[in-house]
């Protein structure tokens, strides 16, 4: 069957279509091979000139890399007082102390009453010291809900892992009873 149709195109088309069928088929072939197999190298290597002058463009205009130097670090200092609040890098029984007064100077704040502080015991979970305490409080509830967004503020990452909340007998005060959980980076002094 092959033979019959290189003959039938032998003797049926003129020699100028053959040819021009042929270029075609090498052109459709260069550019199929172009965009699958080069085309990507030679992006990436367009892309690769394109940063080398930049870099070389920087380098010549005298960018100021201590001023590169002084963001990143200050925002490494905002991320760490993110994650760590206010509270210095104490030892575990010192931090506790330290948790426990800041729970009472906040609680003074929001005219919350500070009923019990009970820390429980460390447990390490990753890169973190998970530091639980129970904490028993009352108030009223809007002002319970800003003593919790103060003491996330001070202290840095919390959960709270446990909470309930009950009326007592006047109209707008509630007793809370909640775990809260602070978070110490385990590279931190224990």
């Amino acid at each position: 069957m092959k033979a019959s149709l290189i003959d039938y195109l032998q003797k049926n088309v003129q020699p100028q279509i053959l040819v021009f069928l042929l270029l075609s088929l090498l052109i459709l072939t260069i550019a199929a091979g172009f965009l699958y197999i080069l085309k990507k190298p030679f992006a990436e290597l367009r892309q690769s000139q394109q940063s080398l002058r930049l870099l070389e463009n920087e380098l010549q205009t005298g960018l100021a890399f201590s001023a590169l130097i002084t963001s990143t670090q200050q925002n490494i200092k905002q991320l760490d007082k993110k994650l760590n609040g206010s509270s210095p890098s104490l030892p575990v029984n010192q931090l506790i102390a330290f948790v426990v007064s800041e729970l009472d100077s906040i609680a003074k704040i929001h005219q919350i009453k500070l009923i019990s502080v009970k820390p429980e015991s460390i447990e390490n979970k990753l890169f973190f010291h998970e530091l639980p305490f129970v904490i028993e409080i009352s108030g009223s509830y809007l002002n319970l809900y800003e003593w919790i967004d103060d003491v996330e503020k001070k202290l840095g990452a919390i959960t709270i892992k446990k909470f309930v909340v009950n009326s007592v007998n006047t109209s707008y005060e509630r007793h809370m009873l909640l775990t809260l959980v602070t978070y110490r980076f385990e590279g931190e002094k224990s």
